[in-house]
């Protein structure tokens, strides 16, 4: 397994979990902190760890220290590293979404499974490239059909929640910035306990939940050789 040291990268579910497992790897901890993701936020570094949990895990040896995001959210002070394995492996259902303007599928998902599915589709027509009061009209209509396609979206997810159980460990809502903001703008059921990540996805289908059923178990890491940020931070 090969870890990328002072720099970012994502960490599959199982080769963290392995990680973790490691004898060796256990006996170099020395300690486990669990930091609030506001609180490192003068670290550049960690931007990307930040943005993805609200919660850190801080895993300190005296040759360095290792920065782990979760890919859920967690209330948890773990006090050794099985007890993060054991969150890892737990068998959590997800709820989960990815749209954009013009697509969008749901998905009822566990690890490597799909429980269950929709996709829809409403065309929006792109930018106009004329001028004048053609424009205007044109950007009137695709407001329109931007509004449209929210409220056929919003039907989608209504019928699927009331087709499967609510009953899920997490929420999670899938897409670029703009759009998931002009989206929650909308009631929908459960819409408050979903957590808005960016995706730079496109034409979403099936295939988009079969590669979520793994990846989005993945963990942001950061190795830091320095122990620089603990020293700081500390």
């Amino acid at each position: 397994m090969h870890l990328e040291n002072d720099k970012a990268f994502w960490l599959s579910r199982n080769n963290l979990i392995n990680l973790l497992s490691v004898a060796e790897f256990q006996e170099k901890i020395s300690i486990i902190n669990i930091a609030k993701s506001e609180k490192l936020k003068v670290f550049k570094v960690l931007e990307s760890l930040i943005s993805h949990n609200e919660n850190i895990i801080i895993l300190e040896s005296e040759d360095y220290s290792m920065y782990i995001s979760l890919p859920f959210p967690f209330d948890i002070y773990f006090k050794n590293l099985k007890e993060i394995v054991h969150f890892l492996e737990r068998d959590k259902e997800i709820f989960l979404f990815f749209i954009e303007l013009g697509s969008w599928v749901i998905g009822k998902i566990k690890f490597k499974e799909i429980l269950a599915s929709k996709r829809g589709a409403r065309y929006v027509k792109g930018r106009h490239k004329a001028g004048g009061q053609s424009q205007r009209r044109f950007e009137r209509n695709r407001e329109k059909w931007i509004e449209e396609l929210y409220k056929k979206f919003i039907s989608d997810i209504n019928n699927f929640f009331e087709k499967n159980s609510t009953l899920c460990d997490h929420y999670l809502a899938f897409g670029e910035e703009k759009v998931l903001k002009d989206l929650f703008k909308f009631d929908f059921k459960n819409k408050n306990k979903f957590i808005k990540r960016k995706s730079s996805l496109k034409n979403y289908n099936s295939k988009t939940l079969v590669s979520a059923s793994t990846n989005i178990w993945s963990s942001r890491v950061y190795i830091d050789t320095k122990n620089a940020i603990v020293k700081n931070y500390g």
